[in-house]
C-alpha cells in the first residue's frame, strides 16, 4: 500500500512543474462513476468442517461521485457508495444415536446446516477535496469525506428438514462513514477521462472508473 502511494505521489511530483492551463478550475462540475477492490469482507475466512463455501456479494463495491469546484484547487461534492458482502456454507453436525432400550451407542447421525450471513452498506458522505497538482491532462488531489452509514444485515440458519430460522438488522453499531483518500484523473479529451483513488476508510481502499467534467 505504502508503495501505491508513494508511486501515485512521485506521478504528481513529476509533472507539477509543468505550466500548462487547469483540467479543472472554479465552476466545473465533475462527476466520477467508479468501482472499489477489494470491498471488506470480516467472512472471507472459511469456518472448520464447513462446505459448499461462498462469498455473498463478490469482492467489488459501487459508486459515484459528483464534486463542484468553488475554487480552481478546491471542490465540495457528494460521494455514496454501495457493497454487498457476507458468505454462504453448510457446516456439519454430529451427535450420538440415542436409543430409549439401550441409551447411546456408537452410531452417529451427521446433520447439514446451512448458514448464511449477507450484509449490505450504503455509504453517503460529504467530500472536500484539494487539488494541489494541475495540468493540460492531470488533476491530482487530496480528499476528505464524512458523512452518514447505512447497515442491513440478515442471519439465516437452515436445519437438514428444511426449516429456516434468522434475525434481520436494519442498523449500523457506528452509522458513520469517514474517508481520507488521494487521487489523480487522467484527461483524454477536454471533458472525459479515468480516475484512481486510495483511500482509508468509507469504501474500498482502491478505486477506479471514469471522470467526466462539465
Amino acid at each position: 500500500m505504502k508503495k501505491i502511494f508513494t508511486l501515485i505521489g512521485a506521478i504528481a511530483l513529476s509533472i507539477s512543474g509543468v505550466n500548462a492551463q487547469m483540467p479543472v478550475q472554479e465552476g466545473n462540475v465533475i462527476i466520477d462513476p467508479y468501482i472499489g477492490f477489494p470491498q471488506s469482507n470480516a467472512s472471507r475466512t472459511q469456518p472448520d468442517n464447513s462446505t459448499n463455501y461462498k462469498l455473498n456479494g463478490g469482492l467489488l463495491s459501487f459508486g459515484g461521485r459528483a464534486e463542484y469546484m468553488v475554487a480552481d484547487n478546491f471542490g465540495i461534492g457528494l460521494d455514496i457508495n454501495y457493497v454487498k458482502s457476507g458468505s454462504n456454507y453448510n457446516l456439519a453436525d454430529s451427535s450420538l444415536l440415542y436409543s430409549v432400550n439401550s441409551g447411546f451407542n456408537d452410531s452417529l447421525v451427521i446433520n447439514s446446516y446451512n448458514w448464511d450471513y449477507t450484509a449490505k452498506k450504503t455509504r453517503m458522505m460529504v467530500r472536500l477535496n484539494y487539488h494541489f497538482v494541475q495540468n493540460d491532462r492531470v488533476d491530482a488531489y487530496v480528499g476528505f469525506g464524512a458523512g452518514y452509514k447505512m447497515v442491513s444485515r440478515k442471519w439465516t440458519i437452515e436445519d437438514p428438514n428444511g426449516t429456516s430460522d434468522g434475525l434481520e438488522q436494519e442498523k449500523s453499531l457506528i452509522p458513520v462513514a469517514l474517508r481520507i483518500a488521494i487521487g489523480t484523473r487522467i484527461y483524454f479529451t477536454q471533458n472525459i477521462g479515468a480516475m484512481i483513488e486510495l483511500g482509508a476508510g468509507g469504501g474500498a481502499l482502491l478505486q477506479f472508473g471514469l471522470s467526466a467534467k462539465f
